[in-house]
């Protein structure tokens, strides 16, 4: 991780790690109803076309809701042991839901998918194995993010209902 911060937030309902790599921005607030992670790639100002820069976001509430917003980017994915979805669906631009404990919401920057595609897609296709939904959000972010050596990612958790870590 010689390039790459990580960063770590947790509320009653939440955990959310993060990692940027050169190149990757990740914006990360909370309130005391709100927790939000937007996930983006820092744009060079000469390569500027006046659109703003792609990015995906969630917003989590205190009610157990995450809404996730994404403006020309990848879209989110959910995995759960043996399940993998995205979100939003069907190409909106924004969507919600209410995922259970155990549920892992998955926001790569978009230079993240174009450097190293391959290593989600297998994540992807081996989703039985549990491993996304399992591993340590640090660990399957370096591996994700710090493969790509650039980029941002975030992996936000839903907690147990009694606020206890999950293991």
């Amino acid at each position: 991780m010689d390039s790459g911060l990580l960063r770590t937030m947790s509320s009653a309902l939440w955990t959310v790690t993060c990692a940027e790599y050169p190149y990757g921005v990740v914006r990360l607030e909370s309130g005391p109803r709100l927790t939000q992670v937007v996930v983006g790639d820092d744009v060079d100002p000469a390569n500027d076309t006046g659109r703003p820069a792609p990015y995906a976001a969630a917003s989590c509430t205190t009610d157990g809701e995450l809404v996730v917003v994404v403006r020309d980017a990848p879209p989110a994915i959910v995995v759960t042991i043996g399940d993998c979805r995205t979100r939003p669906l069907d190409g909106a631009e924004h969507d919600s839901e209410f995922p259970q404990e155990g549920e892992r919401l998955i926001l790569l920057s978009c230079a993240v998918f174009e450097a190293v595609p391959d290593v989600l897609v297998d994540g992807v296709n081996g989703v039985a194995s549990g491993r996304l939904a399992t591993e340590d959000p640090e660990s399957l972010l370096i591996e994700l993010v710090g493969g790509a050596a650039c980029g941002a990612g975030a992996i936000i958790d839903r907690r147990p209902a009694d606020g206890s870590e999950r293991s």
